[in-house]
C-alpha cells in the first residue's frame, strides 16, 4: 500500500486573527514563522490559561477571504486548508472520500477541508517532541518531528481515501494535522494538475 501526504502552501491569509502590521523583512518570514500577533475575535473560544483554540475544527470561518486566488489548495497561516471549486470537482467526478467541505460564507468560491476519519501518528518511532503541554487545557504549544510521516502498525487508508494523522503539528494556532492519501485520489489529483499541489511519497508504516 502507496501513501501520500500533501505538502500544501499557505495562502498569505489568517482564519482566527486579524492579519498584522509586518515590515517588508518580516513578511519574508512568514512561510516560516507565521506572525501571531494580530488580534483574535472574541468569539473564538480560547483556553483561559495558554490563549490556544479549543474548537478550531468547528468555528464558523466568516470572515476569511482568500488572497492567492490562483492556488488551487492552500492553507491559512493558522492551519486551516482551503480549496477551489476545481479540487472539488476533481474529488467528486473521481467518487474520493474522506473530506468535509464547508463554503467559505465570505468567500464562496473556495471551501476549507477537514478530514473525517484520523489515523494513529507513531511519535515514538519518529521521536517527535511535544513541548510546553497547559496544565488547564492539556493541549501543548508546539509539536516538532512530523516528516518522514510514520503511521502505527496496522494502519489502513483505502485508495481514494483521504485521513489526517491524529497529531497535530506546528506551533500555537498553526497546529494542523497531516494529511494524507491513497494511490487512487493521488492519481486522480496529479492527472487534473491542481495548482500548487505537492503529493510527497514518504509515508511509512511501522512493522
Amino acid at each position: 500500500m502507496t501513501l501520500y501526504s500533501l505538502g500544501i502552501h499557505d495562502i498569505d491569509c489568517y482564519a482566527f486573527r486579524e492579519a498584522p502590521h509586518l515590515t517588508k523583512s518580516q513578511k519574508l518570514h512568514q512561510a516560516i514563522l507565521p506572525d501571531m500577533s494580530g488580534n483574535s475575535p472574541s468569539r473564538f473560544k480560547r483556553c483561559p490559561a495558554c490563549g490556544m483554540l479549543l474548537n478550531k475544527w468547528e468555528e464558523s470561518l466568516h470572515g476569511l477571504t482568500v488572497k492567492k486566488r490562483r492556488y488551487d489548495i492552500g492553507v491559512t497561516y493558522d492551519g486551516v486548508v482551503v480549496v477551489s471549486h476545481k479540487f472539488k470537482d476533481v474529488y467528486d467526478g473521481a467518487a474520493l472520500t474522506g473530506l468535509r467541505f464547508r463554503q467559505l460564507p465570505d468567500d464562496p468560491m473556495f471551501f476549507d477541508i477537514y478530514p473525517i476519519r484520523a489515523v494513529q501518528f507513531d511519535s515514538e518511532r519518529r521521536r517527535t517532541q511535544f513541548i510546553s503541554q497547559c496544565d488547564v487545557c492539556k493541549i501543548y504549544r508546539e509539536v516538532v518531528g512530523a516528516n518522514p510521516v510514520m503511521l502505527k502498525s496496522g494502519t489502513m487508508i483505502g485508495e481514494k481515501e483521504f485521513v489526517r494523522t491524529d497529531l497535530e503539528f506546528a506551533s500555537r494556532d498553526a497546529k494542523n494535522p497531516l494529511f494524507l492519501c491513497g494511490e487512487e485520489a493521488k492519481h486522480a489529483l496529479s492527472s487534473a494538475k491542481l495548482a500548487m499541489l505537492d503529493l510527497e511519497d514518504d509515508v511509512t508504516i511501522s512493522d
